[in-house]
């Protein structure tokens, strides 16, 4: 079950699982509680796995980092990210796992 919700505006929210210090970054899919489940392969010590997060999803999705927010959890493996509406189809379309 994809969980991604209007914010408002051109703006999307969702949750992301974060698996921080991974041998690499990989994008795994949306698990049974609509999080969408991220190996990152940077340290969880001074916002590094977050930077690393953010840096990952934009590539993949092919838009600016700066396009991408974390809105909470920074200190937690569970978080919400926001990002244009925009991307909403292509995050819809990632693979369940």
């Amino acid at each position: 079950m994809k969980e991604i919700k209007d914010s408002g505006g051109d703006r999307i929210r969702f949750r992301v699982r974060i698996q921080p210090a991974a041998p690499r970054n990989e994008l795994l899919g949306w698990n049974a509680a609509g999080e969408l489940r991220i190996k990152v392969a940077a340290p969880p010590r001074a916002g590094e796995a977050n930077e690393e997060l953010v840096r990952f999803l934009a590539k993949r999705l092919s838009v600016p980092r700066r396009e991408i927010e974390l809105v909470s959890g920074g200190k937690s493996r569970t978080k919400t990210l926001s990002a244009p509406a925009s991307l909403a189809k292509a995050l819809g379309e990632l693979p369940e796992i």
